[in-house]
């Protein structure tokens, strides 16, 4: 059973939210909502929530203040947004789950199917991220991501990752140094974050950082080489845009 709070000033929104939550998830227990900074940390503080759903802007605030002015913060948070596609983005880099605006079943569906994957937050740090990558586009030497971890997250510069290999619904990330994780989010997702940070799809399986590559071989049509050594075959669906991609990186 999810101990839940709601805190949203959209009076639809949190009507369509507790009637989806009420009719369809029986281990969701909504103990209260708010619409406001100030009413949204009373209520956190006092009901101690194992759930919060959270809207980023609030009349007295945003949603990021709200969590600044906590006591602690120990529970799984999903925020409810208006914010358009091109923001999405941000909300995935660090970690966090959420539902746009208008709410609809099959979004609350989806985020509470992914329920026990979302990480506790235990650190405000994580908040400080999403709202950093809101407010700003940093260069890829710069850029952080938030991974998911079994107790948190861990926050890594993009630029440290070499490659990333799909496992069905898991991606496995490999770093510079040699390491590797295996992450709770499908290879489409790492697609999207990294692509526009100089990382380029090389096969259904595969996404590199075109910075960490030494060589292309016209063997077996295709074949990339590594900084580690490790060799990817190239599928032909995405031949003409990674050979592109590297004579445009190289010149």
């Amino acid at each position: 059973m999810y101990r839940t709070v709601i805190i949203d000033d959209d009076q639809l929104a949190i009507r369509v939210l507790t009637r989806i939550l009420n009719q369809n998830f029986p281990e969701v227990n909504i103990l209260g909502v708010a619409d406001s900074v100030e009413a949204g940390v009373q209520l956190i503080n006092k009901e101690k929530p194992d759930l919060v759903f959270l809207d980023i802007e609030l009349p007295d605030g945003t949603g990021f203040g709200l969590i600044e002015q906590l006591e602690e913060v120990n529970f799984k948070l999903v925020f409810t947004t208006s914010y358009s596609d091109y923001a999405i983005t941000a909300f995935k880099y660090s970690a966090f789950d959420y539902i746009v605006k208008p709410v609809l079943l099959e979004n609350v569906n989806s985020t509470l199917n992914r329920i026990n994957e979302i990480p506790v937050l235990h650190e405000k740090q994580q908040v400080e991220l999403l709202k950093n990558s809101l407010g700003k586009k940093e260069p890829k030497g710069d850029a952080t991501i938030a991974l998911p971890e079994m107790n948190g997250f861990a926050i890594i510069k993009v630029d440290d990752i070499l490659r990333c290999e799909g496992e069905r619904n898991y991606s496995r990330v490999f770093y510079k140094n040699g390491t590797s994780v295996l992450i709770s989010r499908t290879l489409l997702e790492f697609d999207q974050l990294l692509v526009p940070h100089g990382f380029c799809r090389i096969h259904r399986s595969h996404l590199i950082n075109l910075d960490c590559v030494s060589r292309y071989l016209k063997t077996d049509g295709g074949i990339i080489e590594m900084l580690d050594k490790s060799q990817l075959r190239v599928s032909p669906k995405y031949k003409e845009d990674l050979l592109d991609k590297l004579l445009h990186n190289r010149l």
